[in-house]
């Protein structure tokens, strides 16, 4: 039976996400992806339902809609994007690796959504890609989803995280909220073909100001988000 609704959930997972890619390309023309989020997330949290996937936030604070934010975040699975997809209150581009970008279908995808391709291996290149999302911040008021750190967890836990993303906080000059994503591991785990039903929460914290940030050391920014992410994401 478990692997039954496993089966029913990629099949389902694949038409939806591809449902949603064909609205996303059918719309970028017209409109900026700003416009189109209400649309691609309220798919987003059908395509969960479908699933029989809970999805629950909640905030410590509520957050300005209108207003461009960094969000961090824990990093545990492939499906952390969708998930924010389904959950952030408002639009955020993410960076992206930049190898991705040259995929069939999906980066024409991510193109058109305003993801910015970022080449890890490449420090001068990684900067580079921050400081554009910097910039996109600035001129575009769009929120940007940074996972400090760097790449997925293997076993779920929360890895260390690395300086850059705390030096483009600085940079950008925009608040900083801590979000924790709750059993999004348990949903398809890397050492584990199978998916299952699960109940996901996406903790959001209380936003750190702007003129917090600019007062602290990289590397204290980097550690109180860090307890105020693990905190979060073990709730």
């Amino acid at each position: 039976m478990k692997k039954l609704v496993s089966i029913y959930m990629y099949i389902a997972g694949f038409i939806m996400v591809v449902l949603i890619f064909i609205v996303q390309l059918i719309l970028r023309p017209f409109f900026k992806p700003q416009k189109t989020f209400p649309i691609i997330s309220a798919l987003f949290r059908l395509a969960f339902r479908l699933l029989f996937i809970k999805l629950e936030i909640t905030y410590q604070e509520p957050l300005d809609k209108k207003k461009p934010y960094i969000f961090m975040a824990n990093h545990t699975s492939f499906w952390d994007v969708f998930v924010a997809g389904a959950s952030f209150p408002s639009y955020v581009a993410a960076l992206e690796a930049h190898t991705h970008f040259k995929w069939p279908i999906y980066g024409l995808v991510i193109k058109a959504y305003g993801q910015i391709p970022i080449n890890r291996t490449n420090p001068k290149a990684s900067w580079n890609s921050y400081l554009q999302a910097a910039k996109r911040i600035q001129k575009e008021k769009i929120s940007i989803i940074v996972f400090p750190e760097g790449t997925r967890s293997r076993d779920g836990k929360l890895q260390r995280f690395k300086k850059i993303p705390f030096k483009f906080a600085k940079e950008a000059g925009v608040d900083l909220v801590p979000v924790g994503f709750v059993n999004v591991n348990d949903l398809s785990p890397m050492t584990n073909f199978w998916i299952q039903p699960v109940k996901i929460k996406v903790n959001f914290g209380r936003p750190i100001s702007k003129e917090q940030i600019a007062r602290m050391s990289v590397e204290e920014l980097r550690d109180m988000v860090y307890q105020e992410i693990k905190r979060l994401s073990e709730q």
